[in-house]
């Protein structure tokens, strides 16, 4: 039997059929054949038997875009369709759906959507008279509250944007740069100043604004990404209200935030160049340091009435980078690069230094979590050093032994692709030598003239006795665990996780996985606090 999703349908609807069935439809053979590749590739040890045949998030609402009334033929009755958007899924692939097969919390958040605002006065800026410092933080949504230092940050940038002062959040990174500018753009959205306001970040991320929006606001905030129909889509249901002929409303827009790539902005998108930006918030602003790059020419395009910038290395190169993030925040106070680097280019003298610090202190709020996280326990670092097995010695030697000939030779330009050959194979061989070809069972071969085959952990104490760094954390994780400590366990090598993954499975630790081949890492993230004992991560 197949599982597979109906053409034209959601998930909801997926069916089981026969080979014989599928098989009636002559464009399901190659589906059926990568099916049996993908198959035959896993190499998985065991698998739950519970596994998800799908990612759950695809019969998760993430947003109601239009509602539609029909009359059923055959009982002549009003039958309500709603098309929606799933979890994880584009708007590409958003399907109708009947009424009593969704979330009425969803329905009633898209009801609320649609209605026009009460009030479509345009408020300007307040004048910077009137700014009052926030002295505790309110209830966000959900209860969520600012820590302290996150209310100081968030009172900072309202205090430049009371004052038309552009500037730059530089804390560490882990101290909360997304939320503080979320609640510092919720501020601003209680003052009656309903947007638009824009976000843009790097793709990795935005599901993550996406999700932190959500938990702190009641905004409107939607993501504009993907191909060009889930463009037309978004530019279609999200964007504009619509009266009863279809026609858009002028002048009334339907969301607060937009959340965009630096990949779109980059684009021609004239959708978003035609709009007036109530603020700008750019995450890893760092990617603007190149003067010339096209991203701070799509922007330099874009009406934006207030620009906040996010980075956690704000002088991490040169000068010269240091210049364009000024120029692109205040181009009038900052307009020539030959006279700023004239005066600071070479940073030689101590007044050159506190010149430029007088500078930046207004425009750049930096933070490090000794400063602001009193609470923190201090880092502490062990470094163990870890002996190699006799296996490993014994494939060390031998890979030594094969290549002594170029080895002995010395680095040059015609030997070094064997040279970092070599250096891979023995890397492998330290961390375990499973990772050599052919190795593992050798190893397994060997194994068995002490140890019985038939032992139910034969297969496991081979693969820890094999090498020495996973001996030792065979005997760190239970102590760790028992002490309710979660573990990171990081390595270069992909293939190294799957040797820690067979591990952990076989020691029925539960574990996530974190590596480039896994397509929702946010999501992941998010449960980091959660269920794992054990993490791997590339």
């Amino acid at each position: 039997m197949f599982f597979f999703p109906v053409f034209c349908s959601s998930y909801l609807h997926c069916k089981w059929a026969t080979l014989e069935e599928l098989e009636k439809d002559p464009r399901i053979h190659q589906k059926i054949k990568r099916f049996r590749t993908k198959q035959a590739q896993m190499k998985h040890l065991f698998t739950e038997p519970d596994e998800d045949l799908f990612n759950p998030d695809y019969v998760e609402v993430d947003r109601v875009l239009e509602v539609a009334v029909t009359t059923d033929t055959e009982t002549g009755e009003e039958v309500t369709h709603y098309l929606v958007k799933w979890c994880s899924l584009s708007y590409e692939e958003a399907t109708w759906e009947l009424q009593e097969d969704l979330d009425a919390e969803k329905i009633k958040e898209f009801e609320e959507i649609q209605k026009l605002p009460a009030d479509l006065r345009h408020m300007e800026r307040p004048l910077p008279e009137k700014w009052q410092k926030l002295e505790s933080s309110r209830d966000y949504r959900n209860g969520n509250q600012l820590r302290e230092y996150q209310l100081e940050g968030m009172n900072w940038l309202l205090f430049n944007w009371y004052n038309r002062k552009n500037c730059i959040l530089a804390d560490e990174m882990g101290l909360g740069k997304t939320i503080q500018s979320i609640t510092f753009l919720y501020e601003i959205f209680t003052m009656g100043i309903r947007g638009p306001f824009l976000i843009i970040a790097p793709l990795s991320t935005i599901t993550n604004w996406e999700r932190e929006f959500r938990t702190w606001t009641h905004m409107n905030v939607i993501v504009y990404h993907g191909s060009q129909i889930s463009r037309q889509m978004i530019l279609q249901y999200e964007m504009f209200y619509r009266d009863r002929q279809g026609n858009t409303i002028p002048g009334i827009l339907k969301f607060h935030g937009v959340i965009t790539t630096f990949e779109m902005i980059m684009a021609d998108c004239p959708e978003l160049k035609k709009l007036h930006w109530r603020c700008v918030v750019i995450d890893e602003a760092h990617r603007l340091k190149n003067r010339n790059c096209k991203l701070l020419e799509g922007l330099k395009l874009m009406n934006l009435e207030h620009k906040v910038l996010l980075t956690g290395t704000p002088l991490q190169n040169s000068v010269e980078e240091l210049f364009s993030l000024l120029n692109f925040l205040e181009p009038l106070q900052f307009p020539s690069e030959s006279s700023f680097l004239e005066e600071f280019g070479d940073l030689k003298t101590d007044e050159q230094v506190k010149k430029l610090q007088a500078i930046l202190k207004p425009m750049m709020l930096r933070r490090l979590k000794d400063d602001v996280e009193k609470n923190l326990a201090p880092k502490e670092e062990t470094i163990i050093e870890v002996e190699l097995t006799n296996i490993q010695k014994k494939y060390y030697r031998a890979i030594l032994e094969k290549n002594f000939s170029f080895l002995s030779k010395g680095a040059n330009q015609h030997n070094m692709p064997n040279l970092i050959n070599t250096m891979m194979e023995l890397r492998k061989c330290c961390n375990h030598p499973y990772l050599i070809t052919g190795a593992e069972e050798k190893i397994l071969e060997s194994f068995k003239k002490c140890h019985s085959p038939d032992a139910p952990d034969f297969q496991l104490q081979a693969m820890i006795q094999a090498a020495g760094k996973l001996v030792l954390i065979d005997k760190l994780l239970p102590k760790l665990l028992a002490g309710g400590h979660k573990v990171l366990v990081f390595s270069q090598m992909v293939r190294c996780l799957d040797i820690l993954e067979d591990y952990l499975i076989q020691r029925r630790y539960t574990y996530e996985r974190i590596d480039g081949r896994v397509p929702t890492r946010t999501a992941l993230c998010s449960c980091c606090a959660l269920e794992p004992e054990a993490w791997e991560s590339t």
